[in-house]
């Protein structure tokens, strides 16, 4: 584990719970295994749509958008930290969820010929306007502590050092897991290390 203020994330006697909202497509897996596994909390990916236990201390949550719009923005008060997370560029992520709802495939890495993009052009044209609309929703939400976004955590790198410093992480041990070895869409190689 990373060397951790704990009187930054512990509220008393009480361990911590921290909510990641995230769009779709948005590298939301690995950013909850990777701050999981940095806090040494347990994780708990989309719990509504898999059935999943959330209850307890010291755990990272992470919810779709979606399933925060169906549950009505769910038991908000039970979380010392929510953090936001975007996707800046409407058309890949609307490409990524296209190819993701057509093949049902969500967490296999995949590659994406400009042949299947140029077929399926109508269907990303119109999951480009869904994909704003999410987005926009997530930002509405006004208990958000911080946003981060896929392009400033996996290319730019700058939103990584915002988490870093919001649980006083200073020595970080598992930042391979979001390497861009790691990412789902382009990439045939095996990952830096596994997830």
């Amino acid at each position: 584990m990373g060397t951790l203020d704990r009187d930054n994330v512990w509220k008393g006697n009480i361990g911590s719970r921290i909510l990641i909202v995230a769009m779709g497509r948005s590298g939301g897996y690995n950013l909850g295994m990777w701050l999981s596994k940095e806090l040494d909390y347990r994780y708990v990916h989309e719990p509504k749509i898999n059935n999943l236990d959330e209850s307890g201390y010291n755990i990272v949550t992470k919810y779709l958008i979606t399933e925060w719009e169906v549950q009505k923005n769910p038991l908000l008060y039970r979380y010392n930290t929510i953090i936001g997370l975007i996707r800046e560029g409407d058309r890949e992520c609307a490409i990524s969820q296209c190819w993701a709802e057509q093949k049902n495939q969500w967490r296999n890495n995949y590659t994406i010929s400009d042949e299947w993009i140029k077929e399926n052009e109508g269907y990303i044209n119109e999951m480009e306007g869904w994909v704003k609309s999410k987005r926009e929703s997530l930002l509405k939400i006004k208990q958000l502590n911080f946003v981060v976004s896929y392009e400033g955590i996996y290319e730019r790198k700058t939103d990584i050092q915002k988490i870093l410093n919001h649980f006083n992480i200073t020595e970080p041990r598992y930042i391979h897991l979001l390497d861009e070895s790691n990412r789902l869409r382009g990439n045939n190689k095996k990952p830096k290390r596994l997830i």
